[in-house]
């Protein structure tokens, strides 16, 4: 079941205004990436066209806010500001309307029996809350597609893990009281959004439920795989999912301008090739933050790797 990158290039054009660090140069340093691995077989990969309307995320996002976004005429120049840190220019509708399709093709795929994707988009989504944008996210990629399938399949138990810098917080705002589904964000603390100190986690039977895990500034490798040792994969073994949606953000590497983690490429192809040994027939993950473009690239091979298993032809792991 080697990852099959579903690639949105609508986002490209998304623009949040000049010196943004969430620039379009992250998909276009990507897009040279998933090409090479294509051409030697590590991936499949296909390129998705927006779609119509934002349909998939009513029900996570409410119908005034998604109303709100599909109604903003912009002129190209000037992104108009959702927050502070969050821009909408003319291309970016279409960006979402991408993702929306995204959403219907993995939904499809997950009915169909499902699969080993990656979700290769801008905006991010993380932190976008039920009727809000927030820290460079508008609508959110990942609580979308994990409430539809709770309710697509009432047997489903679905697993969300967040190893951005950022704590999750839009994800976990709208997945929070869901059944059959647990929540894990590993993250720095104190840092932006200032949510995800652990105070407020929670386990409910058969280990549903939130684990926010704090990290200090300066984590490095070692003392993030007693993270994962510990705290994360005794969670999701006692957990059982059935479904693994992925917040995918690489800003916790070491050479990343906006984090202060110190993990390296070794730590994204380790959690990529646990994630596969847990043997779930439906993983999604999806791009999240990862802003210095070097180690981004890096990075997000070496969790490829990771997911295509021990005999990835060109892993050097």
């Amino acid at each position: 079941m080697k990852p099959h990158v579903l690639f949105c290039p609508d986002g490209i054009s998304h623009s949040n205004g000049r010196s943004h660090p969430e620039a379009p140069e992250r998909l276009q340093s990507l897009f040279h990436l998933f090409s090479r691995l294509h051409s030697n077989g590590t991936i499949g990969m296909s390129s998705v066209s927006a779609g119509k309307d934002l349909t998939p995320y009513d029900g996570p996002h409410l119908r005034s806010y998604l109303d709100m976004l599909a109604s903003i005429d912009n002129p190209p120049e000037a992104p108009r500001r959702l927050d502070p840190d969050t821009g909408f220019s003319i291309a970016t509708l279409t960006a979402i309307l991408s993702t929306a399709s995204t959403i219907d093709l993995l939904l499809s795929s997950y009915q169909s029996g499902g699969g080993n994707f990656f979700l290769a988009e801008r905006p991010p989504g993380h932190h976008a809350l039920s009727d809000r944008a927030m820290g460079f996210c508008i609508v959110n990629h990942v609580a979308t597609l994990s409430w539809h399938i709770l309710r697509m399949n009432p047997e489903s138990r679905v697993a969300v893990l967040d190893f951005d810098v950022h704590h999750g917080n839009g994800t976990e705002e709208i997945l929070r009281n869901q059944d059959r589904l647990l929540f894990i964000s590993t993250h720095q603390y104190p840092f932006y959004p200032g949510t995800g100190s652990g105070r407020e986690n929670t386990t409910r039977s058969k280990g549903e439920g939130i684990l926010d895990i704090p990290l200090a500034e300066g984590t490095d490798d070692l003392q993030y795989r007693t993270v994962l040792n510990e705290l994360v994969f005794p969670r999701l073994e006692q957990f059982r999912p059935s479904v693994l949606i992925v917040s995918a953000g690489f800003d916790a590497h070491r050479d990343d301008p906006l984090g202060g983690l110190l993990l390296t490429e070794e730590t994204y192809h380790d959690i990529g090739r646990r994630l596969l040994a847990l043997e779930c027939p439906f993983i999604a993950s999806v791009l999240e933050g990862g802003y210095n473009l070097s180690a981004l690239s890096r990075s997000t091979e070496a969790y490829l790797q990771g997911l295509n298993g021990p005999d990835v032809s060109s892993s050097h792991f």
